[in-house]
């Protein structure tokens, strides 16, 4: 990516999977418990950016052993139940603030440790005071380059090995609480005060959340006092599954306001009842007008009919107020943004950045950019939207964008930029140092681009032992589109038929049977399961020996076949109402009865010595060639490859091999012109 981004404008709407990382704020936490517990720890959907990283490297300087995996997104973490292997150590933390106040507190627990830190121009600049002087009662001293005491970076650490009673400050971040919270329970006895109050309190109840989840529950005796009633070193939980970023997510609940009538974004995997705080902003957003349907394990985002303006509180849930301020621009009223003054000492002066930047594009904000250089006390900002000053800023040429080191000006921006402003997909906005998103979401511009997509639909068609499934379920993840197996279609009801001992030759009784079922969907992660009178049966039940060994001829029978046609036709329609950017369908008709109209149409083979041997190493030692001939002789929808179909032979293709050329064959289909 070059030194600037010019954001193209969404044109078409947007739709599709936004391709949401793994949480910053969770997967910090978890490396810094899971080296803290006894045992191996394998964190599953983390986060690998510039922040998460530099974590990662110093807890590798520091001794422990990490492995990780990037295309998993796993983490894999030795701890040593409180020891720190390494007694000296120079660390850099970049501008990783929970990094480095996380690492600040973590090292005390080293017994006359002595440990350099230093960081970014910009971490030297943000606020450690209201830890360094918490640690100080327990003997934990930061001395400067010249030997003297010192509150903020670059630091040498002398460490106690012990954490007492300590009070802190933590008005300016409430990483510098939780930090301290996180080693509470490895120092029997000892208890952590808050002086004051804090900001972004979901944030501290993140951290007692996930102390518990690692075995040691941090417990609020009083306000402001916390204790560990059952100290000791962190319980491994084996695996831990890392949430999705809720604050990456703002930007894509914010995108279909923009991007245009029928925009419909799923973001997979969102809990709006986890351990993030920042799921908070999509209630502001449901205020602003977003339509919003929280499904099982996902969030499908659909167009806006309007921005609406108001006044919102933001102290809870401070990183994502930036969205709003720049969807405010485009509201239908002036909006007013409260209680981020914290704000002012993260990244960058995230308020000053916000009014100067969209002073840049013509829009005024109160207080104003001067006003907010003249007196640092200053904490709402309240935003006046003005299409007309927006064409007048850009009329030239592109309003360059600054975005000052700070990941979520650049994000927040490139949200606003995909809106059409003039009618024409004419650019309007630049953005500077695009990667600054590495901080915290290295792929940011490409999972934007991602959603800029027509719907595609695949079938892809195969006899058994063919790879449809393996091939099709690898696709659907990677491209997230939704699966529809159509084989468990005709299980599901040879199993409800079965049960109601329904003769395969008794046409009538077949039909009645059929009429008594209500079909239904149920999507779980990519895959759309058919439920029968809103049950779906388990993958036990479907693969039953008594069902192996009636589906292929009760799916031959033509009443089945019809019953279940128009369902398995609608499910197109599900998949785009549902926010997946396409559908792919498997099983032996697809491309030439239920999807004969599908964008992209796969016929897969192979070798029936190949595919025998694929059943065997299944467990299945049924007849490949007496099934083709089941398959391809029934009069209702035989086995074929249909007219215009892509032609795969497999036999001596690995499965990343037919998933690459399938993908790529896909990805021209659905790109826009």
């Amino acid at each position: 990516m070059s030194e600037s981004y010019l954001v193209k404008p969404f044109c078409s709407p947007a739709q599709g999977v936004a391709q949401v990382p793994g949480s910053k704020s969770i997967t910090n936490r978890a490396l810094i418990l899971a080296a803290l517990a006894d045992g191996e720890t394998l964190l599953r959907g983390a986060l690998f950016s510039r922040d998460t990283e530099i974590l990662i490297t110093s807890l590798k300087q520091l001794g422990f052993s990490v492995e990780i995996n990037k295309s998993l997104h796993t983490i894999k973490i030795v701890g040593l139940g409180g020891k720190i292997p390494a007694q000296e150590a120079k660390l850099h933390v970049g501008n990783a603030g929970t990094a480095a106040r996380f690492l600040t507190a973590f090292l005390t627990l080293s017994e006359k440790g002595k440990y350099f830190l230093d960081g970014d121009e910009a971490m030297r600049q943000r606020p450690m005071a209201g830890l360094i002087n918490a640690l100080r009662s327990s003997d934990n001293f930061a001395h400067d380059v010249y030997g003297k005491e010192t509150l903020s970076f670059p630091f040498t650490l002398f460490t106690s090995g012990y954490l007492k009673n300590c009070e802190v400050d933590a008005s300016a971040s409430s990483q510098l609480l939780s930090a301290l919270l996180m080693i509470l329970p490895l120092s029997s006895g000892a208890k952590v005060l808050m002086n004051g109050s804090t900001v972004s309190e979901p944030f501290v109840q993140m951290t007692e959340k996930m102390c518990a989840q690692f075995g040691r529950p941090i417990t609020q005796v009083n306000p402001g006092e916390w204790r560990c009633v059952n100290p000791g070193s962190f319980i491994s939980p084996g695996i831990y599954d890392i949430e999705p970023d809720a604050t990456a997510a703002s930007y894509f609940i914010a995108l279909p306001a923009l991007s245009g009538k029928n925009s419909c974004v799923r973001v997979s995997g969102y809990n709006p009842k986890g351990l993030q705080g920042d799921t908070a902003f999509a209630g502001v957003a449901q205020a602003c007008g977003a339509v919003l349907n929280n499904e099982n394990n996902a969030l499908v985002i659909n167009h806006w009919p309007e921005i609406q303006g108001g006044t919102f509180d933001f102290n809870n849930f401070s990183d994502t107020f930036l969205t709003l301020a720049t969807l405010a621009s485009l509201a239908n009223q002036p909006t007013t943004i409260k209680n981020i003054g914290h704000t002012r000492k993260q990244e960058t002066d995230r308020m000053l950045a916000m009014a100067t930047e969209l002073e840049r594009l013509g829009i005024k904000t109160q207080p104003t950019a001067q006003e907010l250089r003249d007196n640092d006390t200053l904490s709402s900002l309240t935003i006046f939207p003005n299409r007309e000053a927006l064409k007048a800023a850009s009329a030239q040429k592109p309003v360059s964008i600054h975005t000052y080191e700070d990941h979520r000006m650049a994000m927040s921006f490139g949200i606003l930029g995909s809106f059409d402003l003039w009618g024409d997909g004419r650019p309007w906005i630049e953005i500077l140092d695009p990667r600054c998103t590495s901080k915290t979401f290295p792929l940011f511009f490409s999972a934007l681009e991602s959603l800029r997509t027509q719907f595609v639909s695949v079938a892809v068609d195969g006899g058994a032992a063919c790879g449809k499934s393996s091939t099709s379920r690898t696709l659907s993840e990677k491209l997230g589109f939704l699966h529809i197996d159509t084989g468990a279609h005709y299980r599901s009801l040879t199993q409800v038929l079965l049960q109601s001992f329904v003769n395969p030759e008794d046409t009538r009784a077949i039909n009645n049977s059929l009429s008594k079922i209500k079909l239904s969907t149920f999507i779980s992660g990519n895959s759309a399961l058919l439920a029968l009178n809103n049950k779906v049966l388990s993958e036990a039940e479907l693969r039953s020996a008594v069902v192996n060994a009636s589906v292929s001829q009760f799916a031959a029978i033509p009443e089945v076949r019809a019953f279940i046609l128009a369902y398995q036709r609608n499910q197109v329609h599900v998949a785009q109402q549902n926010g997946f950017a396409g559908l792919i369908m498997e099983g032996r008709d697809i491309g030439s009865v239920v999807l004969p109209q599908a964008t992209v149409r796969i016929y897969l083979e192979a070798e029936a010595s190949a595919r025998n041997q694929r059943r065997k190493d299944e467990g299945i030692m049924d007849s490949i060639v007496q099934r083709d001939k089941i398959d391809s002789s029934r009069t209702a929808a035989p086995l074929i490859c249909a007219e215009g179909a892509i032609r795969i032979d497999n036999t001596n293709l690995s499965l990343s091999d037919v998933v690459a050329k399938i993908e790529k064959i896909i990805l021209a289909a659905g790109r826009i012109p």
